[in-house]
């Protein structure tokens, strides 16, 4: 499913295993404890009968691109991964039990989930009759993939200060939880204390966990989501650059300027004249933007 929009708001009470992407602006969605959001940068995947709402109000016109997997399918690709040939022959795939979950965070592109994504993603824009034996195929092929990843994070997981496995899984999913809160928050200031209760955990021990998770600090990673928001809008929208600033969660004109040259080698103003395009644009978010900066 695809969609094309400036502003959006659904909920629903869950549906099928999906995965989600955004291209051109992000979407904000919330699902219990979480609040994840989707941009150009990487995807989504929620799991079968997960409620969530989805949430698009931006400055550019975002396009949606959402992969929904028939019910069992990821059930049955699992069982292959687990079950020796011998074993699949003397059991058919939906007598295994075996349920397919997956961690529900923002997760970067990679190379591999993503290129699938990508493959079904063209196909579905050529507005060509997409044959139906072709995509089962890919869905599986992309569903394999997402198994794959999710088992390469056990490894990542294993690095979490914890003796227990069941312990540093959760300690996982709640480091996860704090990113996911810090960039859905760009633009407000956020402290380590806000963070840490979005994970329930304390300040310190959040510090600890998230740092062995992502080898950085919160507040490095919060900087590194910033920065790439400001490029976005400056690539991609006319909006002044004082006002990117204060969008950003940036605390002054100063410090956003000095962070950016220092990272990217060149001022705000430089990257948009050299990188800067034509775009459609929404006015009505636009003038938002210009009041707030006035």
């Amino acid at each position: 499913m695809s969609g094309r929009g400036f502003s959006y708001f659904a909920e629903t009470p869950g549906l099928p295993l999906s995965l989600k992407c955004m291209f051109n602006g992000r979407a904000l969605y919330r699902f219990g404890r979480n609040e994840v959001a989707v941009d150009d940068g990487g995807y989504l995947i929620l799991n079968n009968r997960q409620p969530y709402s989805i949430e698009i109000a931006s400055p550019t016109r975002v396009e949606t691109f959402v992969i929904w997997f028939p019910h069992g399918w990821a059930e049955e690709v699992l069982t292959s991964f687990n079950r020796t040939p011998e074993m699949l022959l003397a059991n058919s795939p939906d007598e295994s039990g075996t349920r397919a979950s997956f961690f529900e965070r923002y997760t970067p592109h990679d190379r591999i989930v993503s290129p699938k994504v990508r493959i079904l993603r063209t196909a579905f824009k050529s507005w060509e009759v997409i044959q139906d034996g072709w995509l089962q195929e890919n869905l599986r092929t992309l569903l394999a993939s997402m198994l794959a990843s999710q088992r390469s994070l056990k490894h990542q997981v294993g690095n979490l200060p914890a003796v227990r496995a069941s312990t540093r899984e959760e300690l996982w999913r709640r480091a996860n939880r704090a990113r996911d809160y810090l960039h859905a928050h760009l633009s407000a200031p956020v402290l380590l204390p806000d963070v840490a209760a979005a994970a329930c955990l304390s300040p310190f021990h959040l510090l600890r966990v998230f740092q062995a998770a992502f080898a950085q600090t919160p507040h490095q990673y919060l900087n590194d989501c910033r920065l790439d928001r400001a490029k976005f809008l400056l690539e991609k929208t006319p909006i002044p650059v004082t006002a990117i600033c204060v969008e950003c969660g940036f605390s002054s004109l100063g410090s956003f300027s000095a962070l950016f040259h220092k990272r990217c080698g060149m001022s705000p103003r430089a990257w948009r004249k050299n990188r800067g395009m034509a775009t459609e644009e929404n006015s009505n978010i636009r003038e938002v933007y210009l009041m707030g900066a006035t």
